[in-house]
């Protein structure tokens, strides 16, 4: 019978590493809640508080790593988002000579934006619906760690919209029990995520988790209850959004039984590729995501 666990923000990781001692076991089918801290750890608590300096641990910390009994290179990790709870509050940030107008950018802001009812209180005339998501999700690599500010085909850092309530990411097993990790919450993020910086704040993330045997995806494959998107990560806009759609033509061809070029053009006329991160690009990795309505494969 499948069991239900809570897992602390305690248990934290700074990177995605194959030599972590898990923090929790379970087996395929379990729900798992995650408690996340946001990206600086809980350390941002007012308009005073700004980013002109790294953390002393590391940025976007992952709850876990959780093992997976059972999980061998090659299966699927699933992870079910069913519900994400935010703190009454997070922040915004600029980081002087970062993101996407660096050139612009002279100087270090904070805001504490308050979330209340859904809503994401900017100022006194400015708010917006809070838009939840998972930042940084991914297994551990079968080589070196990677820091869970960075993104790859382990998952890790996507700042993925797609990553909401009602979602299912598959995530690629790279080693023995796959060492799942899951935080860096934001209540709402743009596309492209321009400052570096979305809406961070802690939350309370609860998943269902489960192993599919042999069917490890080549990068991350999200689902939503309306689309399959294929993501990437790369140096550039351009290599990442090729990749993305390099992704969603194989998955044409393979669900649809497709020629590449039948597949190719059909992609061409359906599916969106889209920005996920570019705030840094050159210097970090620009994610992106390929999305094909499910209504195609019907």
């Amino acid at each position: 019978m499948a069991a239900t666990h809570r897992l602390s923000r305690d248990h934290i990781v700074y990177s995605l590493d194959r030599h972590h001692r898990a923090a929790l076991e379970i087996d395929s089918g379990d729900t798992v809640v995650f408690e996340t801290w946001d990206a600086r750890t809980g350390t941002i608590r007012c308009d005073a508080d700004l980013l002109d300096c790294a953390h002393p641990d590391g940025a976007n910390p992952a709850t876990g790593p959780v093992q997976v009994r059972g999980a061998q290179p090659g299966d699927a990790v699933v992870v079910e988002i069913s519900g994400i709870e935010l703190a009454e509050s997070g922040f915004l940030a600029v980081k002087a000579g970062q993101g996407l107008l660096a050139s612009r950018a002279d100087q270090y802001a904070t805001r504490i934006v308050p979330v209340v009812d859904g809503m994401c209180h900017f100022g006194p005339d400015i708010r917006f619906p809070a838009h939840p998501m998972v930042g940084v999700v991914g297994t551990a690599p079968a080589g070196e760690g990677v820091s869970t500010g960075l993104a790859g085909a382990h998952g890790g850092n996507m700042d993925n919209r797609l990553l909401g309530e009602g979602c299912r990411v598959y995530l690629p097993v790279a080693v023995p029990g796959a060492l799942l990790g899951l935080g860096d919450v934001h209540a709402a993020m743009g596309d492209g995520e321009i400052t570096f910086i979305g809406l961070e704040i802690c939350a309370v993330v609860t998943t269902r988790i489960e192993l599919l045997p042999g069917r490890a995806p080549a990068r991350p494959l999200i689902e939503t209850p309306d689309a399959w998107a294929t993501t990437a990560a790369a140096d550039s806009l351009a290599a990442a959004a090729r990749l993305a759609a390099d992704g969603m033509v194989d998955l044409m061809c393979e669900r649809l039984g497709l020629t590449f070029e039948d597949a190719y053009m059909l992609a061409s006329a359906v599916v969106d590729v889209q920005i996920c991160q570019c705030c840094e690009p050159g210097a970090f990795p620009v994610t992106a995501r390929a999305v094909l309505p499910k209504a195609v494969l019907a």
